[in-house]
């Protein structure tokens, strides 16, 4: 009871902290996301240490599992919630055309990807899957497809481990040597606007806390999403009683109803005003998804972790080189400049919060309003496409 007691004070104290010290130097490097992982991996590696030092000691897994699941759950349709769609109308036809070049380029060498290699390794399918919603909307999309599929929270945490590795070295390009790369084919930057007025939007992903309190309204917001995760969570149970109720299948029936029912729910309360405009929802939502990263990188079972580890990031490795390619090949084609080509590979492979990093990096501000909502609508279809390719890859 201790250490369950201990597990769950830790698992929502950490993202607190996270949130609160965002500018510690190693969040600033890593994002909020990477250092939850990060500070759960290390909880997971000193547990392994002890243990193998002949120490039996181990950590929940109900608190774990049933902790994120919750903890995503409501954080989709907070974050989906402060995304303001309806701005998508005021995007110009360069932003929209690298976009669906982006979207594209993601289902293309996913699918290769998958048939070359994916298809050998164990969870080939779900994990090819997995990278087309990362590729298009970032890491909740990620996760969202991992749990619709089942998939165990050790797969999951690799997943994301990889991710954050690749990610590093690739962020790192995209900052240094993206740029100088590209102006060799592409033009530098756009003659024509890329936006057609005025776009009214905010970073989802920003996290000052400086200006957050909570307010009645914001308690409502928590309150919704929590109603509509009670809801998916429902469906589920009913689906399962239709078939039959097969004792040790009702996990597998209620975790997918639930994420494809926040997702479709967040979605379509962000085209109401009153719920979009609600102060401090990102930073809730921002905040059940360290829950969930914490939680799940916390419980990684290093005895499995090798060669899962080995296959998983070779495959987001060829993914993200791939990705890249054939984005910058399809902009050269349709004469999108270098500046919108590298705006929007960075909204979807890493989402809105790494946005202003890069336009400021390639001096291009009028990029970073279009380039959240390309982060915003990410978010929103990532996790159908990935989720529906990586059905048919299972076939």
């Amino acid at each position: 009871m201790i250490v369950i007691l201990l597990q769950v004070t830790l698992v929502f104290l950490i993202p607190f902290l996270i949130i609160r010290y965002s500018n510690f130097i190693i969040t600033r490097w890593i994002g909020t996301i990477g250092t939850a992982y990060f500070l759960g991996i290390i909880v997971a590696l000193i547990i392994f240490v002890i243990n193998k030092f002949g120490v039996e000691f181990s950590l929940n897994t109900d608190v774990g599992e049933i902790g994120s699941h919750a903890a995503i759950a409501i954080a989709i349709p907070l974050l989906l919630f402060s995304a303001n769609l309806m701005e998508t109308k005021k995007l110009s036809t360069t932003v929209l055309k690298s976009f669906f070049s982006l979207l594209i380029s993601a289902i293309v060498v996913s699918t290769v990807a998958f048939y070359v290699y994916g298809r050998t390794i164990s969870h080939g399918a779900e994990l090819s899957g997995m990278a087309i919603g990362l590729y298009t909307g970032g890491t909740p999309n990620l996760n969202a497809i991992g749990n619709i599929f089942g998939l165990e929270g050790t797969v999951i945490g690799v997943a994301n481990l990889s991710d954050m590795v690749i990610g590093a070295v690739f962020y790192l390009f995209l900052l240094l040597g993206c740029k100088p790369l590209l102006v060799k084919f592409l033009k530098s930057k756009s003659d024509n606007v890329y936006a057609k007025r005025e776009i009214n939007i905010k970073n989802v992903d920003e996290l000052d806390v400086r200006k957050f309190s909570i307010s009645y309204k914001l308690l409502l917001m928590v309150l919704l999403a929590l109603g509509m995760a009670v809801t998916g969570a429902i469906i589920g149970v009913v689906v399962w009683i239709l078939l039959g109720s097969v004792e040790g299948k009702m996990i597998d029936l209620l975790v997918p109803s639930l994420m494809i029912t926040v997702t479709v729910l967040g979605i379509a309360g962000s085209f109401s005003k009153k719920i979009r405009e609600t102060k401090g929802m990102n930073v809730v939502g921002q905040y059940f998804i360290l829950v969930f990263s914490f939680a799940l990188a916390s419980s990684l079972d290093f005895t499995r972790l090798q060669g899962l580890f080995s296959d998983i990031i070779l495959l987001y490795g060829m993914i993200t080189l791939g990705v890249f390619l054939v984005h910058s090949v399809i902009s050269g084609f349709m004469k999108i400049d270098a500046d919108c080509t590298m705006v929007t590979l960075t909204a979807g492979v890493y989402g809105p919060a790494f946005v202003p990093a890069i336009t400021k990096q390639i001096k291009n501000d009028s990029l970073t309003a279009p380039g959240l909502i390309i982060g915003s609508i990410g978010y929103a279809v990532g996790t159908f496409l990935g989720m529906l390719l990586g059905l048919l890859f299972m076939l």
